[in-house]
């Protein structure tokens, strides 16, 4: 088995799949996106059926929280954070890719941002997955060359996190989540506005038309598909 450089642009559980599978084959594993935390700001719904259709154990020290299907999002991601960090991935943070052109002798990567990395790198192989994140304020990575993209249909959703004596002000909702500290999670599909004082917090984001993409366990079984479907593909 050769160890490959791989980098996967793009933090979220479509990458994390990919990530689990390419470790699994023993290569190398960086994972580069714009935010301090991955997984943070949550833009998801905390949506999980089953937590053993995803195959690794992320859980942590802390414990897991979760209800029902009413996992959270941020500590699903921060508890996989944790996970592949100790299992030698590298998670660049606040990181930016300036360019990726594909060479001889591999993938010409400009890291902006990345500490320790900034600068021009050479990968075996670039994954995007960048259609699976959502962080508006940021500016975009440039991948003109990469070895494969994750692609999906999305559009305009708006999520509300608020306390439980307000689920019937939010019965219209598309989806709705109990969750383990107390809290409900209401998601709609475009932009929804509400003034409603018992709001914690709104998440304004994009999600999959398809609304099984919205669960954590598919996206992160679709990532397995995407290295797999990389692995089939004559490079």
């Amino acid at each position: 088995m050769i160890s490959i450089r791989i980098l996967i642009v793009g933090a979220g559980l479509i990458a994390y799949g990919c990530v689990f599978s390419a470790l699994k084959e023993g290569n190398k594993v960086f994972v580069a996106d714009h935010s301090t935390e991955f997984g943070l700001p949550n833009v998801w719904p905390s949506l999980l059926h089953n937590r053993e259709n995803i195959p690794l154990n992320f859980e942590t020290e802390q414990g897991f929280e979760g209800k029902d299907t009413g996992f959270r999002h941020e500590w699903i991601m921060k508890s996989m954070n944790i996970k592949f960090a100790k299992q030698g991935v590298i998670l660049l943070n606040k990181a930016r890719i300036v360019s990726s052109l594909k060479s001889p002798s591999g993938f010409r990567v400009h890291l902006k941002g990345a500490s320790q990395m900034e600068g021009e790198h050479v990968f075996d192989m670039v994954i995007d997955t960048t259609k699976d994140t959502w962080i508006p304020w940021a500016k975009q990575h440039n991948l003109t060359d990469v070895s494969i993209r994750y692609d999906v249909e999305r559009k305009s959703a708006t999520g509300f996190l608020h306390i439980d004596t307000e689920v019937e002000n939010f019965s219209d909702a598309q989806l709705q989540l109990e969750r383990y500290d107390g809290l409900i999670e209401s998601w709609y599909r475009g932009q929804k506005e509400s003034s409603n004082p018992k709001i914690i917090e709104i998440m304004p984001t994009n999600l999959p038309v398809d609304q099984d993409m919205w669960s954590c366990e598919q996206r992160f079984l679709n990532g397995m598909n995407l290295w797999k479907k990389l692995m089939e593909m004559d490079l």
